[in-house]
């Protein structure tokens, strides 16, 4: 969860962690979040404030080129929204939507210039959070190379 303005991201925060508090949950997991490290001291702090440990952090780790390959090759039906990948899930026609016929679409995105400025981005503020996980003891790294049910495999046993 992201959100330009700290106000905003104070009030989801603290909205969030009160939930949190006041049910029977047994865990949680924010998926994109934090993305810098003043909001993964912030966050620690606000967990820290309402008793609630973090017990890991969980890294799936991917080549660039992987990354790139994976992101720049969706399309998307103008029409009805199904989502294809040119390698991964192609659609029968190329261009063409399988399941209403319409019109498929690269979103600006999901273009690889696009998709390369936001890698820089993430090495230039997200990743050094891994550092700071990684000195806390909570960091686990996994790697999102393969199979998506594998990955999820190993995933869901980290979780345990």
């Amino acid at each position: 969860f992201f959100f330009s303005s700290r106000r905003r991201h104070t009030r989801y925060i603290g909205d969030w962690s009160s939930d949190v508090c006041s049910s029977d949950l047994n865990g949680f997991l924010l998926d994109g979040y934090p993305r810098n490290l003043d909001q993964a001291k912030y966050i620690d702090g606000v967990l820290k404030e309402r008793g609630i440990p973090l017990q890991f952090v969980l890294e799936f780790q991917l080549d660039n080129s992987e990354i790139v390959k994976r992101l720049s090759g969706r399309r998307v039906c103008k029409s009805c929204g199904a989502i294809f990948h040119i390698i991964f899930e192609k659609p029968k026609t190329e261009g063409i939507c399988d399941k209403c016929g319409g019109e498929l679409y690269q979103r600006d995105d999901d273009k690889e210039s696009v998709i390369q400025n936001r890698l820089d981005i993430y090495d230039a503020h997200t990743a050094p959070i891994i550092n700071y996980y990684k000195n806390l003891g909570l960091l686990k790294t996994i790697s999102a190379a393969g199979e998506v049910s594998a990955i999820s495999a190993t995933a869901i046993a980290a979780l345990k």
